[in-house]
């Protein structure tokens, strides 16, 4: 549990890194987030539906990864393309090339695909997943954003004092290991 939570923070820093614009408004990190989100659900719902409709059937569950590329792949040019669909003013241009690069959307499709878990909590891990990838990024950013104003020794700026911030949220988050655990 608690490697998957080291991986959605470590993903996130890695996106946060992405949105290094000096000026990015709230609303761009806040599409990213739900663009992620909406593609670790469907990539977990999706990835559940080809194992065991097409792979299991056929006994090829080895090739799990070939499959899952190509639709997470398509999620990640889908998804921006459909927000863009839905609000025209939202800002969408980068994101398929952000979303292409997510590996917790992968690990997380590969790591539901081999459970043998209930449909209700495939969907209750992918929704929470992906809410908690979308809190890391405001995270972050409310992070680089205070730092911008708080008197910080000249060598943490920047990169220095986010590696750290994201050290200190990862144990936070890692305090939540095993708490819904019976």
């Amino acid at each position: 549990m608690s490697d998957y939570i080291l991986v959605l923070i470590s993903a996130a820093l890695v996106n946060h890194l992405c949105l290094l614009q000096p000026s990015a408004p709230r609303l761009h990190l806040h599409v990213h987030g739900l663009a992620c989100a909406l593609c670790i659900a469907l990539g977990v719902i999706g990835a559940q539906l080809l194992m065991r409709g097409v792979l299991a059937p056929l006994h090829i569950q080895d090739l799990a990864l070939f499959v899952l590329l190509p639709w997470l792949a398509l999620l990640a040019w889908g998804v921006p393309w459909l927000l863009a669909k839905w609000r025209p003013t939202w800002p969408v241009t980068g994101l398929p090339a952000l979303l292409l690069s997510n590996a917790v959307a992968l690990g997380l499709a590969l790591q539901q695909a081999s459970d043998d878990s209930t449909w209700p909590a495939i969907l209750l891990q992918a929704l929470l997943a992906g809410a908690g990838f979308w809190l890391a990024l405001v995270l972050f950013t409310d992070l680089r954003q205070r730092s911008a104003h708080a008197d910080i020794p000249g060598v943490l700026r920047g990169l220095p004092i986010e590696l750290i911030g994201a050290g200190v949220m990862a144990m936070a988050f890692s305090g939540f290991n095993g708490l819904f655990a019976q």
